[in-house]
This record gives structure tokens, C-alpha cells and sequence, in this order.
């Protein structure tokens, strides 16, 4: 039975290695396991120590993406089946989380090979490597409004580095963002073509690294992947997310009543817009509500404490929001027909919302044994 992460050693600098991790799950997209989480954790803190392991490469397997998110569906199972008191949800959001952080204070450059669809938890992964490479196949999408979460993995910091109206517009919308504007708009550090990866990795492998000096490693690593963008083979996508900026910073101002009264009345031309706006309006109100006061919250916040708040968060969506009946609809009995806690936006009472802020007993016990359940 096959892994569901691999792991190899690629030369480097002709004297040293590339440590690369290859999601290995392609028929789930790479959708993200606690097993798959907690061998990524393993690995990167083995290698971290490793003195011929001078960076880290990321990749997914199979040609639709490098990863679909998370497997929230086990935390589904375990709230559903096991009613475990949230102990699961809370290991398994806390350590996802935990290879974020690990990844965006790596001493060593890690380069993710961002492919196809990056949603959810492949975002977490991809905006917490040095080196974010999108290719014309990818789409990158926070999605959780569709399954009553919120963005996580990081979100609060990596989506509030945007433009506002482009943070609230990702968020509340799942909207899709191609290569071209995951670019301009800094979600990716490099555009090169789907099928050079094989040449990056060789340009690695030939370049010259006398010893371990890390910031020479990056050097080399930016300029083998500034040659690969700069290729006159690489077809040019348009910006599309830009190209609709004055629509979207208009939709995405004032209140989250404000912007639900705007997208109700907004009548798209183009489908990237429409369907934007089908997933805020059939998406989980309470979440639309936690995501504008999360992104709020998280402007200026160290990243620790982002997913210090995340995790509460998540645990707290999980067990008493429209997290299971969004992961029901969408991804267990699939009839996408969420029958959401609150009608609209304008149903939801603030008392609620602040509710999912605020550490409950369970919650409190649950952190206090969180050594033992890693």
C-alpha cells in the first residue's frame, strides 16, 4: 500500500540535498490527512537538523493539483460517529496549524510547487513557503464559506497582507485566482510553465554550493526560478481578478451587511463574478459574519498568535457552527444543500458571532492536554 506522503533526497549544489515532500493522494486532490499532517511535521524537523539538507521542495501528485485543502471529512466523522468531545478537531486543526508555522519559520528555503488546484489547507502550505510557484493550471481558492469554516491555515496574516477589498473578496467568495494575478497580487512568488519542473530541479541539482550557507542556497534557488519565468515559452494569462477591481473594492465595503445588500443587487457580466457571488450568497451566513471580524482581528497580529486564534476558532466552527452540516452537504452526502443555522447575514445575531471568539470548557480542557494529543 502506497504512502500517503513520499519522501526523497534530491541533489543540490552538486555537494548537498533538496529534501522534497510529495503529497500522495492524488485520488482526493492531496486532500490533507492528520497521518499525512503529522509525517510532513516528522519530516521537516529531521531534516531541519540534517546539515546536507540545504532546502526543502513541496509538490503534489497528480496532474489536477498540488493539494484541495484539508481532509475535514474525518473531523466530520469524528463529530458525527465518535462524538470524541472535539478532541479529534482539536488535533487535528492545532496540528495542521503547527506545520504552517513550522514551514513559515523554517531556518532553511523551501520552495512549494504550487499546480492545479491550491485550496484551503494547500493554501496554508503554499503561503508559507520562501518560494510559491504557480504554473497556468493553478487556481488558488480559500473556500470555506461553502462548508461553514472560515479562511484558516494562516489566512488571517497571509490574506490581510492584500488590498482589503481583495482579502474580504477571497475570503467571503471562494473565488478562484489564476497564475497571472496570484502573481501581481504577491500570493505567488514565480509563473513557469506545468511541465519544467523536472528542468528546475535539474538546474538545482547543477548548480554550485561550496558549503551550507543558506542565504547563497536561496540566492541560487531565485535565480534558477527567475530564469524559468522569464521563458518565452510560457503562455501568458490575463489578469482576471484585477481587471474587476473597482467592482469588487465597491461590493466589498462597510459592514457584512452592507456587502450582502450589495452582492444581492449586483448583477455580474462576467462568470467569474457570478459565480463569486453564488457562493457568498449559498454560503454559511454565520461564516461570512466570523470571517469579516477574523480578518479584522488578525491586521497587524504576529503569526503565532493568528493560529493561536485559528485554532479556537476552527474548534469552535466544528462543534457548534455550520461546519458539519457544510462538510455534509458538500463533501459526504454531497446534495449540496447545506441547511444552514441562519437564513441570511441579516438573521445572524452578533451575541452569536462573538460567541466563537471566546474559549468554551471543552475547548480550555482540550488545549490544556494538547501535548498529549499530538
Amino acid at each position: 500500500m502506497s504512502q500517503p506522503v513520499e519522501f526523497e533526497s534530491l541533489p543540490f549544489g552538486s555537494r548537498f540535498k533538496i529534501g522534497l515532500v510529495r503529497l500522495s493522494s492524488p485520488k482526493s486532490l492531496n486532500a490533507l490527512s492528520m497521518d499525512m499532517i503529522a509525517l510532513i511535521k516528522l519530516q521537516l524537523e529531521l531534516w531541519r537538523e540534517d546539515p546536507y539538507v540545504a532546502a526543502i521542495w513541496i509538490e503534489g501528485d497528480g496532474k489536477k493539483g498540488f493539494c484541495a485543502g484539508g481532509n475535514v471529512v474525518d473531523v466530520y466523522r469524528s463529530l458525527a460517529d465518535n462524538q470524541d468531545g472535539g478532541a479529534f478537531s482539536y488535533r487535528y486543526f492545532h496540528t495542521e496549524y503547527q506545520l504552517d508555522y513550522l514551514i513559515s519559520t523554517y531556518p532553511k528555503p523551501v520552495v512549494c510547487w504550487g499546480h492545479g488546484y491550491v485550496m484551503g489547507g494547500g493554501m496554508g502550505l503554499l503561503m508559507a513557503a520562501d518560494y510559491r510557484i504557480v504554473t497556468p493550471s493553478s487556481r488558488l481558492s480559500m473556500p470555506e464559506i461553502k462548508i461553514g469554516l472560515y479562511p484558516d491555515v494562516g489566512a488571517s496574516h497571509f490574506l490581510n497582507l492584500l488590498p482589503e477589498h481583495y482579502a474580504r473578496f477571497l475570503a467571503l467568495t471562494a473565488y478562484q485566482v489564476n497564475a497571472t494575478d496570484a502573481c501581481e497580487l504577491g500570493l505567488a512568488t514565480h509563473y513557469v510553465a506545468d511541465d519544467v519542473r523536472h528542468l528546475v530541479l535539474e538546474k538545482l541539482a547543477n548548480c554550485h554550493l561550496e558549503q551550507l550557507d543558506l542565504e547563497r542556497a536561496k540566492l541560487l534557488i531565485a535565480n534558477v526560478l527567475h530564469g524559468f519565468s522569464m521563458s518565452d515559452d510560457l503562455p501568458l494569462l490575463k489578469p482576471e481578478l484585477q481587471s474587476h477591481e473597482k467592482t469588487i473594492e465597491k461590493l466589498m465595503g462597510g459592514t457584512i451587511e452592507n456587502i450582502y445588500q450589495s452582492m444581492r443587487s449586483f448583477v455580474p457580466e462576467s462568470d467569474c463574478l457570478k459565480n463569486a457571488r453564488e457562493n457568498f450568497l449559498t454560503g454559511s451566513p454565520l461564516s461570512a459574519h466570523l470571517i469579516l471580524q477574523q480578518l479584522e482581528w488578525g491586521k497587524g497580529q504576529p503569526l503565532q498568535a493568528v493560529f493561536d486564534r485559528e485554532t479556537l476558532l476552527s474548534v469552535n466552527c466544528s462543534m457548534s457552527g455550520d461546519f458539519q452540516e457544510g462538510v455534509r452537504a458538500l463533501l459526504v452526502d454531497k446534495d449540496k444543500t447545506p441547511h444552514w443555522r441562519y437564513r441570511n447575514v441579516l438573521d445572524v445575531p452578533h451575541t452569536m458571532v462573538a460567541s466563537f471568539f471566546q474559549p468554551t470548557r471543552s475547548f480550555s480542557q482540550l488545549s490544556k492536554h494538547g501535548q498529549t494529543l499530538q
